[in-house]
């Protein structure tokens, strides 16, 4: 609903006829020329020469984005400057500036769940206004992935990152001679890319390979593991909607994870573990990538940038022997169900007490573009994934990625799927975490480990506030983050 000033009301209850003035949508053809005129105008109204915006900016940005830092500095005269840390780093210094209002940071980058918080927090600007004349696009983006830039009706975030999860085979490795015919007689169904969690875990098994041991006629010189995935603290919660994805709580913020299908979930999730590399509870990306590029793995379930990494790593022995799947499912009533969760999904929010938010905001605008952000995720050296269609139509992005995971990462988009998108979400990452990491190490069962996690959620729950906690709930659950409503 657009707002007017109490004069205006006051003008309209007294008969007055009022014509309300809205903002004037910005000119030029495309959401990248409207951003660098708003910059323009913006300097001009305020007369500023020369400005600087700073960014607080995830370190694994740092080689790639100088490049478009440079290019806007050249269209608008807006210098950009960063502050690099670690994702993980990166949440406790936004609360910290919510606290301090240094006016340090114009723009903070990270992953959409720390939304909540921040906006509790006060830290963030809504970016409504600025849109109205800006007019961003994202008309090709699906439902569920459009949804995390907003939180409780108003507009926070830029996404440009398909983060969602997606599962790589290894081609080489299913085409070994007599490996398929082998693997249907023993399971029944053709090696490839599995319709379930289950039948993944089966093609773990199967290829699942000891150093020195002889199989279709290859003799393994290292250890081939039969599935990788994210299994360390911090990690668990972003994979295990695959097992159990929709809705982790009731329409009173009830949780259903102490349920049948929450202790199969459970269960599966932790049982494909043995199949993984003994210290994968302590891995992240920077070993996950390498070790997979280095052909010690048969399969991994991991963020889509994998598949550009092991294309172009000069080391990486898997080069053009990758199958992208969509993401396993399992069955639901009868039916079957995928949810691919975005684990992460690189986004840009403004701040409040920064020197300049709509400057700001025109940045975000432009960088994350249609056309400016296509050539973003092309970008060799930039680890933002595909989400829009026309990335498919990229000569560059096809390059990086490779056709046959671009088709599938983009209808994977699909089955995209939020993170908890409420307040206190970490503390219910960090319940469910620390309990599954007992069950992966024998020390805890599945059934404990549920009602464990549901007296966690629970405390966690009643210490921010139930009633507020379940209105804010209803409105995540009813803006198609997590593509289910309730039951």
């Amino acid at each position: 609903m657009q707002r007017f000033g109490t004069g205006v009301l006051i003008l309209a209850c007294l008969g007055v006829t009022v014509y309300p003035v809205w903002p004037q949508t910005l000119p030029g053809a495309t959401v990248e020329e409207r951003a660098v005129n708003g910059a323009k105008e913006y300097l001009k109204k305020h007369n500023l020469a020369n400005p600087t915006l700073t960014m607080l900016m995830i370190s694994l940005f740092k080689n790639s984005m100088p490049t478009y830092a440079e290019q806007w500095e050249q269209l608008t005269g807006v210098k950009m400057q960063f502050i690099e840390y670690g994702y993980t780093d990166i949440p406790a210094k936004i609360m910290a500036e919510a606290i301090a209002k240094t006016g340090q940071y114009d723009i903070f980058n990270q992953f959409p769940y720390v939304i909540p918080d921040a906006v509790g927090a006060g830290v963030l600007m809504p970016l409504d206004a600025y849109a109205e004349k800006g007019k961003p696009d994202f008309s090709s983006i699906e439902p569920a992935l459009r949804a995390q830039q907003n939180y409780d009706g108003k507009f926070y975030l830029f996404l440009l990152d398909g983060d969602h999860l997606i599962l790589v085979l290894r081609k080489d490795t299913l085409e070994l001679p007599g490996a398929r015919e082998a693997f249907k007689a023993e399971y029944g169904w053709e090696a490839g890319c599995p319709e379930t969690v289950e039948q993944w875990e089966q093609l773990a098994d199967f290829f699942h390979t000891k150093k020195g041991e002889t199989k279709f006629g290859k003799t393994f010189d290292q250890d081939l593991y039969g599935a990788m995935a994210y299994r360390a603290i911090n990690f668990s919660y972003r994979h295990f909607p695959v097992y159990f994805g929709g809705v982790w709580f009731d329409k009173d913020m009830k949780p259903r994870i102490n349920t049948p299908e929450g202790v199969r979930a459970i269960k599966q999730f932790t049982s494909i573990v043995k199949y993984m590399p003994p210290d994968i509870q302590g891995w992240g990306t920077p070993q996950i990538y390498p070790f997979f590029a280095s052909g010690q793995a048969f399969s991994v379930m991991t963020f889509p940038s994998l598949v550009g990494y092991a294309q172009s790593n000069p080391k990486s022995v898997v080069k053009d022997q990758m199958l992208s799947c969509l993401i396993p499912g399992f069955k639901k009533n009868g039916k079957l169900v995928r949810y691919s969760p975005q684990a992460a999904g690189t986004g840009y929010m403004v701040s409040r007490y920064g020197k300049h938010p709509e400057l700001a905001y025109y940045f975000l605008q432009w960088l994350t573009g249609p056309t400016k952000g296509d050539e973003a995720i092309a970008d060799p050296q930039g680890f933002w994934d595909p989400m829009r269609p026309s990335n498919l139509n990229n000569p560059a992005i096809i390059g990086k990625f490779g056709k046959q995971f671009l088709e599938t990462t983009l209808e994977n988009t699909k089955y995209a799927v939020s993170l908890l998108i409420i307040p206190g979400n970490e503390e219910y990452f960090n319940v469910f975490d620390q309990n599954l990491a007992l069950v992966m190490q024998g020390n805890l069962s599945a059934e404990e480990a549920a009602k464990r996690i549901e007296e966690g959620w629970n405390r966690v729950t009643d210490d921010i506030g139930r009633k507020s906690q379940v209105a804010v709930w209803r409105k995540s659950v009813e803006s198609g983050a997590y593509i289910d409503q309730f039951e």
